[in-house]
């Protein structure tokens, strides 16, 4: 089948034959309190199976497969309620910012590169993101490759809730909150280890699979270096590399700093293979 990219004045679809399987969204229209920035969603199978999940009840501020950052310096590029540590509990600041694509360029092959301007609650500039996605058919499947390169006017810190005293929250970057059927979803890492998607929350790995309990559908993600993991799955379904789990990451003029992942979507059950 041949992927196929269509652009209109909102997003971007991507097809395999006749099948619409994801769609970027780089003009959002979410509420301010979710930190507005461009999103993947709808995302199905080839066969047309949906796995992700947008603005669910319980974290409206899920907004299907996107970049999301908790901790940007000033700013709350995540969503929802920042982490208080003096407090010990999640606060309304008033410091949700937002991305803003601020140039895009789409080939019909899939592929898509574009400016994103980081900004803070007030439209004052954090960062600009080279933002780089590549489409591509798969076995049984397709694939996403993804790189940002983000590069600051001034010193910026990214960190998590994790990094900011609260235990088990390192999440952070690369975030797909999957679809309900994945709640209870078995984890595959690229090195063997498998079982409840829970048990592999701040375990390191270059990639991580979640598969759906009924062997439906397979999701992995999978990250250039090895990487803590954000995981949940009973509570909701949704997973991501964690790079900033442990440590903040210091982003200084000149220097910039570079996230690459690759996300496989597939019918069935396929955690064989690891890459």
């Amino acid at each position: 089948m041949a992927l196929m990219a269509t652009r209109d004045a909102s997003g971007v679809d991507i097809a395999l034959g006749a099948q619409r399987v994801a769609r970027y969204v780089f003009a959002p229209a979410t509420p301010a309190s979710e930190s507005p920035r461009p999103y993947l969603y709808p995302i199905t199978t080839a066969a047309g199976m949906p796995v992700a999940d947008f603005r669910p009840s319980d974290h409206s501020w899920h907004h299907g497969f996107s970049l999301a950052l908790p901790n940007a310096g000033r700013a709350n590029l995540w969503g929802g309620r920042s982490w208080d540590r003096a407090t010990g509990a999640y606060l309304d600041r008033g410091d949700n910012g937002s991305m803003r694509t601020e140039s895009i360029q789409v080939d019909a092959a899939g592929a898509i590169v574009s400016t994103v301007a980081w900004l803070d609650a007030d439209g004052e500039r954090l960062a600009t993101e080279d933002r780089a996605l590549a489409f591509a058919e798969e076995e049984r499947g397709w694939t996403l490759d993804w790189e940002s390169r983000i590069h600051v006017p001034s010193p910026l810190t990214l960190g998590s809730p994790a990094t900011n005293g609260r235990a088990g929250a390192g999440y952070g970057g690369l975030f797909f909150r999957a679809a309900p059927e994945f709640r209870g979803a078995t984890a595959t890492a690229d090195d063997g280890r498998s079982g409840p998607a829970d048990d592999f929350l701040g375990e390191r790995a270059r990639s991580l699979a979640l598969t759906r309990p009924d062997g439906a559908a397979t999701v992995r993600l999978a990250t250039a270096d090895t990487s803590s993991w954000f995981v949940r799955s009973m509570e909701y379904p949704g997973f991501g590399p964690a790079p900033f789990d442990t440590i903040e990451v210091q982003v200084k003029p000149g220097d910039g700093w570079c996230l690459r992942a690759r996300l496989v979507v597939l019918d069935g059950d396929d955690t064989r293979r690891s890459g």
